[in-house]
């Protein structure tokens, strides 16, 4: 074959590859047109939820992954068309087919193929006639890309969602308020009444961490008297002073009173230690110092010796005491130890045979819940260790030095009677944390009663605390405006002889003194704004007899017929007394109605209060109010004190 023809063949041949390219993409092209709507709709939609509805991050990064699968679809159908397999001489047969060749160009190509030698003198003829009839090839024509029927669909879809894209959509926002500070409002009766606290605490407490925690109360309740804190800060203060006050306290009580028990129960083992023993048990850390004391004096008493077979029972039980709270923990640890290898021993089983039986598996529980248990008595043996040690130092020498010279047995009984003392000022200590901690409580209740009131509540305790200073408010002449009953404290019955704390008539009652007034009711003011009697003919107490007082109406019944009285020579008391400052009133009944006008002032107001917070706090002392009302009764004796 001559070098002409088969550079002839050669520009053949590369005419049918590109025609068979050029179908190949016009294929693959209309496919991917065909599919590509599916993923633009999906875009479009999302879009537009995305610029309405304005969804969360998740729910957006979630959309885009849903959107993966239509746009997967395009690319694989685009793929698939691509690398389908088709006729080997393709682009020849479209190059004959567009020139009217009769498959001359496809005839040569696959006679090309053949090695020389085997081509018969028909085929060489054939390639011939192909190489003669093929002077201009035009692959383009031959296979033109054509344009896709859904084109136009595709580019509606892009404009849309191009459109969408960089369309607006505005959304109304409110925008929230700047933040405003609102301070916590306390009204001046209540500042003092805690500021009062506090400084009671302050001087009977001798404990420097205790003065710290009052010195924080104090500063808290300065800080709200100068609206200085919102409610949310206040809160958070009085949080993390309770937080403070209950660090390990309650668990170091329990491990101390535990730890002491175990002390009595081997000292009442001997005669001399048994006064010892009692109070311990009762856990008396007062009486059980005196009975130290005294046991030890009676070690020095060299005339009344103790017999040999108590000094023996002594040492013994002192010895015993001063071990018993080391013992228990050892004791602890080694169950625990014990459990513990259990426990492992089951675990292994179950790693080796891959499972456990429903038996093994409560069984394990057990274990775990008894660990649980001994983890918390061993924390509290510790506690009980920890602060009884110097105590059971102070016994264990004892017990030694018993052996050798009672004297110095006894300067070691002193000694752990004054650890025994020490424990007693730790407990006050406590004590006054807890009480430090009612107060935080009261608070707290107070504060959330105020939020619940509101700013008419609020305001109508201000103003209460205006006119108790004396200053003008609601009213005319000598009369009250209308008042509202305070919660958990209401005047009494007739003739306001009595104060009674809490609801209905279940409440516990206070005698006033001196409030003898007729059944015309004087005024009390209650928690809040004050209760408002109305006696009968504008300031006078009301008629008829007095009901619960000391002293008499100002009315009379010309019907009321009695004996003489008799033998009241010295029992009588006056109550009557001239009111110098302010030349009103000569009862105490009288003394309150001024009040209601001029305030909570003056002498003769300073004295009936005095007598009635007095009987009150008789009362209180007598456990004749419920714990959860002592505040009240504070507070209530706290808005109605004299103003100077």
């Amino acid at each position: 074959m001559s070098t002409e023809r088969q550079a002839s063949l050669r520009r053949i041949a590369r005419a049918a590859r590109w025609a068979a390219l050029r179908l190949r993409i016009s294929e693959t092209l209309s496919r991917v047109v065909l599919l590509l709507p599916l993923p633009l709709v999906y875009a479009v939609a999302a879009l537009t939820y995305v610029k309405v509805w304005r969804p969360s991050i998740e729910t957006e990064q979630a959309l885009l992954l849903v959107g993966i699968a239509p746009l997967a679809v395009v690319v694989l159908g685009g793929l698939w068309v691509w690398f389908r397999s088709r006729p080997k001489h393709l682009g020849a047969m479209a190059l004959d087919r567009h020139h009217g060749l009769s498959d001359r160009l496809t005839s040569a190509l696959s006679f090309r193929e053949l090695p020389e030698k085997e081509r018969t003198p028909l085929m060489e003829a054939a390639i011939g006639d192909a190489v003669t009839a093929s002077r201009e090839l035009s692959p383009r024509k031959a296979a033109p890309i054509a344009f896709p029927r859904e084109l136009p669909i595709v580019g509606f879809l892009v404009l849309g969602l191009l459109g969408i894209a960089l369309l607006e959509v505005r959304t109304i926002k409110e925008i929230p308020p700047d933040k405003v500070f609102q301070p916590m409002i306390m009204t001046a009766d209540d500042v003092e009444l805690f500021q009062d606290m506090a400084k009671e605490m302050e001087q009977k407490s001798q404990d420097p961490e205790v003065q710290a925690a009052v010195r924080k109360f104090n500063q808290l309740v300065e800080d709200i008297a100068d609206r200085r804190l919102d409610r949310t800060e206040v809160f958070k203060r009085l949080e993390e002073l309770d937080r403070d006050l209950m660090k390990g306290a309650e668990a170091d009580r329990k491990a101390m009173e535990e730890g002491l028990q175990n002390l009595a129960k081997e000292l009442e083992k001997s005669d001399l230690s048994k006064p010892i023993a009692a109070p311990l048990k009762q856990k008396n850390l007062e009486d059980a110092e005196k009975a130290m004391r005294e046991l030890a004096e009676a070690l020095k008493n060299k005339k009344n010796k103790p017999t040999k077979a108590q000094l023996d029972k002594l040492r013994e039980a002192l010895k015993k005491a001063s071990t018993k709270n080391s013992e228990r923990l050892k004791n602890i640890e080694e169950q625990r130890k014990k459990l513990e290898q259990e426990r492992q021993s089951l675990l292994k089983k179950k790693n080796r045979d891959g499972g456990m039986s429903e038996k093994d598996k409560s069984l394990l529980k057990k274990k775990e819940r008894q660990l649980e248990r001994l983890d918390r008595e061993k924390d509290q043996a510790k506690r009980a260790q920890r602060q009884l040690s110097r105590l059971d130092r102070e016994l264990a020498k004892a017990a030694e030095d018993l052996l050798r010279e009672l004297g110095a047995s006894a300067e070691d009984l002193e000694a752990a009677a004054q650890d025994i003392n020490r424990m007693a000022q730790e407990e006050m200590t406590e004590q006054e944390k807890e009480e430090l901690r009612r107060r935080l409580q009261e608070m707290r209740e107070l504060i959330r009663q105020q939020g619940k009131g509101g700013k008419q509540r609020m305001q109508r305790l201000l103003k209460f605390g205006q006119r108790a200073r004396g200053q003008q408010g609601e009213g005319k002449g000598g009369q009250q405006g209308k008042g509202e009953q305070g919660k958990g404290m209401k005047p009494g019955g007739q003739g306001g002889g009595s104060l009674v704390m809490g609801p209905g008539s279940g409440g516990k009652t206070i005698p006033i003194p001196g409030m003898g007034a007729g059944q015309g009711a004087g005024e009390m003011p209650g928690q809040g704004a004050g209760q408002s009697g109305s006696g009968q003919g504008g300031k006078d107490p009301g008629s008829g007899a007095g009901q619960g007082g000391e002293s008499w109406g100002t009315g009379h019944d010309p019907n009321l017929k009695g004996e003489e009285a008799k033998g009241l020579a010295g029992k009588t008391k006056d109550v009557t007394a001239a009111a110098a400052d302010t030349g009103e009133g000569s009862a105490s009944s009288q003394v309150i109605y001024g009040a209601a006008e001029r305030g909570f002032v003056g002498r003769q107001y300073k004295n009936v209060y005095t007598d009635y917070k007095t009987q009150a706090e008789r009362v209180m002392n007598e456990d004749q109010i419920p714990p959860g009302y002592r505040f009240y009764v504070q507070r209530y004796f706290q808005l109605i004190r004299p103003r100077e």
